[in-house]
């Protein structure tokens, strides 16, 4: 006779806790919608951050276009004699790193301030928590899209024609954001809660430029060393969005690393944010 083993009480609370977190996930998926519907309120605020930067300056946001120029002539100048490599080729290999690396680098130091940066407006405004992320996101593109009127220079200098593969600039940016979004809510989650770990982040930031093939070709490394571009995660984005800028399609493995740290890293976000994002008005 066969014995049919009825649900236990554990059996039930597992299927009610595994219930639970499905809904707290799902909960967090709406906040991200939600978010895109106070886009008239972020894109004002993102918008009033960049001109506050650069508030009685004369030229305003253009200071961050006259910073990438001046690095292109100091740093091109120099290390392109450096790695001997001719001033038609590198510069606007720089050119598009930095820009590259700058955003996403101010998508990763900003990001982690998303919450504590708004601490009043959390605790006085009912409006979702990815308001604060999309503004920090769109602040960014906008200081980008500054920061491109050097690089459209440099194409036009050293006649550089990156169609038809500059279209991949879209998806690949578009990529770019969605991480951002995961970054800017999970590392913003941890420096509520611990205040230490917004002062390790800029560190290992200004760490990763260096090992991070900006100034220098991924090419030029081989043997071990190789860790530092194959196992650098930056590497990847950073490619993603620099080789349509150069006129290059980005190799199928740029786009299957980077499309799967996107998953891994929205993995790993959103029940961990989901469980403790309510107490982020009570850390702050």
């Amino acid at each position: 006779m066969l014995q049919v083993d009825s649900p236990s009480a554990d059996d039930g609370f597992k299927d009610a806790k595994s219930r639970t977190v499905g809904s707290q996930v799902l909960e967090v998926l709406r906040e991200v919608r939600d978010g895109w519907r106070w886009r008239e309120l972020w894109m004002t605020l993102g918008w009033r951050e960049v001109q506050m930067r650069h508030r009685r300056s004369e030229i305003g946001p253009f200071w961050n276009t006259l910073s990438l120029a001046f690095v292109a002539i100091c740093i091109g100048g120099l290390y392109g004699g450096i790695m001997s490599r001719p001033t038609s080729d590198y510069i606007p290999h720089l050119v598009t790193g930095y820009m590259t690396w700058a955003f996403l680098q101010a998508l990763v130091i900003e990001g982690k301030d998303a919450f504590v940066s708004n601490a009043a407006a959390i605790r006085e405004i009912a409006v979702p928590g990815t308001v604060y992320v999309y503004k920090l996101l769109w602040k960014n593109l906008i200081i980008l899209g500054f920061n491109s009127l050097v690089y459209i220079g440099v194409l036009v200098l050293y006649q550089v024609s990156p169609f038809p593969a500059v279209f991949l600039v879209v998806p690949a940016l578009a990529l770019v954001l969605f991480n951002g979004i995961w970054v800017s809510l999970l590392l913003g989650l941890i420096n509520v809660r611990y205040r230490d770990f917004g002062q390790l982040i800029p560190n290992a930031m200004r760490l990763a430029f260096f090992v991070t093939p900006i100034l220098w070709y991924p090419d030029s490394v081989s043997g071990l060393r190789a860790i530092f571009v194959y196992l650098n995660p930056f590497y990847y984005f950073i490619e993603l969005v620099r080789a349509p800028l150069l006129g290059q399609v980005p190799g199928a493995l740029i786009w299957t690393v980077a499309s799967g740290i996107t998953l891994v890293g929205w993995g790993i976000t959103l029940p961990i944010y989901a469980h403790w994002r309510r107490r982020i008005a009570f850390w702050i």
